[in-house]
């Protein structure tokens, strides 16, 4: 994750990613004026941050810390038909993709026969697809 982006949180809870890509947690505000965000690891030990997500103590190097916050990427999702021998248009809710199916099988004389879902990150990073029944 070479790229930090760090929100700091409005509520709490707030889940984050570190440089790992693990789960962490920041439970709260902490007396601390330089360390005031407060919460746990992946493995459940205690930790501190700064206000720009800075993990504690390896805020005094410049370098970033596999323990820095980072904000969960968002994930973004979008649906295609697959007819015969091609896939069909983007969509971004099933119901589209279904309201699409309607009026491009009586198009393309031809039976829909799965939609793939893909889902990734804003980056266009970690695709996954999943095929899903018609």
């Amino acid at each position: 994750m070479s790229d930090r982006k760090f929100t700091p949180p409005t509520k709490f809870p707030a889940e984050y990613v570190d440089g790992n890509g693990n789960k962490a947690v920041i439970l709260g505000r902490g007396p601390h004026e330089v360390f005031p965000f407060i919460g746990h690891n992946a493995d459940g030990y205690a930790a501190s941050w700064t206000k720009k997500g800075k993990y504690y103590p390896e805020n005094s190097t410049d370098g970033p810390s596999r323990f820095d916050l980072h904000d969960i990427p968002k994930r973004i999702t979008a649906w295609h038909n697959v007819y015969g021998d091609m896939i069909v248009h983007q969509c971004s809710t099933r119901s589209d993709a279904d309201d699409i199916d309607t009026s491009l099988e009586s198009a393309l004389g031809s039976e829909r026969l799965c939609v793939y879902r893909i889902e990734r990150d804003e980056d266009g990073g970690n695709p996954e697809i999943f095929v899903e029944e018609v």
